[in-house]
């Protein structure tokens, strides 16, 4: 069995990296990795999916996310329903975080995203939330720069330090004192449908 698993993992590495993740770090670590990926799926698609709503752009996104050993539900309830709960089924590391995504319409609507996965969703236990905008609209560099700008001098939702820069292209992350005073990291990840 270990050599047929063995064969496994050589062929899909990123179902090693999910199976032996030995906590959070490498957990977040491994989902930032995979993100990237379906990200790119959704990017290269653009043209099918620019007239889309957040609902489809979020089961698209949750269809591309789930793999073995990987659970990505929609709307599950977690104090309301959360745009993405996401799922290790991993023995080792049984990790959950949740994803608040939203059609981008300026920095309000961002800044509503964030209130709703810190204050309203998130409980306090899991050390990391996504913030995901769908941007239909031209300019998504200048768009997330003007984003994490805002942030840096509003600090919404108790953010503490200014943003840091993700190695994902158009991603940032926040961290942001829970009401448990637990403190959470916030990846802002924007995907590019504009085309």
């Amino acid at each position: 069995m270990s050599g047929k698993l063995s064969r496994l993992f050589n062929w899909f590495p990123e179902l090693r990296r999910l199976y032996e993740a030995r906590g959070a770090e490498d957990f977040d670590d491994f989902l930032d990795l995979h993100f990237v990926r379906c990200i790119q799926r959704m990017e290269a698609e653009a043209h099918h999916l620019a007239c889309d709503s957040e609902e489809k752009l979020s089961a698209f996104l949750a269809a591309a996310l789930s793999m073995p050993g990987l659970s990505v539900v929609r709307e599950a309830y977690s104090n309301g329903r959360v745009d993405l709960t996401i799922r290790s089924e991993s023995l080792l590391s049984a990790e959950q975080r949740l994803a608040e995504a939203k059609v981008y319409d300026g920095p309000v609507y961002h800044a509503q995203a964030i209130a709703q996965l810190i204050s309203r969703y998130s409980t306090g236990r899991q050390p990391s939330g996504y913030v995901i905008e769908y941007v239909k609209k031209p300019g998504i560099a200048d768009i997330v720069m003007r984003l994490r700008s805002q942030a840096d001098a509003e600090l919404p939702e108790r953010q503490e330090g200014l943003t840091s820069d993700h190695d994902m292209r158009w991603a940032y992350v926040s961290r942001h004192r829970h009401s448990s005073e637990a403190l959470l990291r916030v990846v802002h990840i924007n995907i590019n449908l504009k085309r």
